[in-house]
């Protein structure tokens, strides 16, 4: 069998991929527990409980003496081998790797600022400097006739203008606009909307002509993303800034994710501290090469 053979079988691949990884741990002083004893791995009262209480949770039944033994030896497994790859460097080059284990550090920042609870007097100082980010925008209630531009075509605009006329004449009263126009898919009369609501339901056209409108008049007609509309504007509500009650739980998820960051931001500003940071400014601030065609 020739050389070029031999290196072309698999378990001299992976034969060589273990001497490697020996090689590692060896330069990086590390035992791969072959009984001098420097390295131990407690499976304690309380990892034995999460673990049963995981596997609960995850088959809806308690896990039998054979299945809990089972999952502690994968627990086992998985540390060894963890503390393996970790000691050969195995997680320095890995983008994902390294971006959970800093993202896992700074949950662990995090929690000690979550477990407790802002108080009344925080919540009311965040809430005076954000309150405009509360503020409920202008709002309006109307009614509104349909008139299908796909069924009528030209004529829609047309007959919308007629139906006004009889309506603003008196010969045609609110209670009988149900009889006018065609058949709408949504609604006929709508309570208080935002302009991003009415937008998202009629188009930005019908939305921009609506907040234009005087109270309690038709008025139309008003193009739409479906055809044309006359329109009758029963309510306006000016936008306003709320009291802390009526956005309490938003303010209180808000100041935490407020605080959970800041908490965070500290905490890397204190590691940051620790470390002798070289950038290489020249190659920071050299062009980019142009990429290959």
């Amino acid at each position: 069998m020739s050389w070029r053979r031999v290196l072309g079988e698999p378990l001299v691949h992976f034969l060589a991929a273990g001497a490697v990884l020996f090689g590692l741990s060896a330069l990086a002083g590390e035992s791969w527990g072959l009984g001098d004893g420097r390295d131990r791995i407690h499976v304690s009262e309380g990892k034995i409980r999460q673990l049963r209480e995981t596997w609960t949770r995850r088959w809806g039944a308690q896990p039998t003496a054979e299945q809990l033994r089972g999952v502690v030896d994968d627990f086992v497994r998985e540390e060894v081998l963890y503390r393996e790859a970790i000691a050969s460097g195995l997680d320095r080059d890995d983008v994902v790797v390294r971006r959970r284990l800093a993202q896992k550090v700074e949950f662990l920042a995090q929690n000690v600022a979550a477990a407790v609870a802002p108080s009344e007097t925080e919540l009311q100082e965040y809430f005076g400097r954000h309150a405009e980010r509360y503020a409920i925008p202008e709002q309006v209630g109307f009614s509104h006739v349909y008139f299908s531009r796909s069924a009528r075509g030209a004529d829609a605009e047309r007959a919308a203008r007629d139906a006004l006329a009889g309506l603003r004449s008196g010969r045609i009263t609110t209670a009988e606009t149900s009889r006018l126009g065609d058949r709408f898919m949504l609604q006929s009369e709508y309570p208080p909307q935002t302009r991003v609501q009415i937008r998202d339901l009629f188009g930005a056209e019908f939305a921009a002509r609506v907040f234009e409108l005087p109270p309690d008049e038709w008025a139309g007609p008003v193009p739409s993303s479906y055809g044309e509309h006359l329109v009758q504007v029963r309510l306006r509500m000016a936008s306003r800034v709320p009291g802390l009650d009526e956005v309490r739980r938003q303010v209180v998820r808000d100041f935490e994710d407020e605080r959970l960051r800041l908490a965070a931001d500290r905490y890397y500003e204190e590691l940051r501290g620790r470390y002798d940071v070289d950038v290489d400014e020249a190659a920071l601030a050299a062009p980019q090469a142009p990429q290959a065609p």
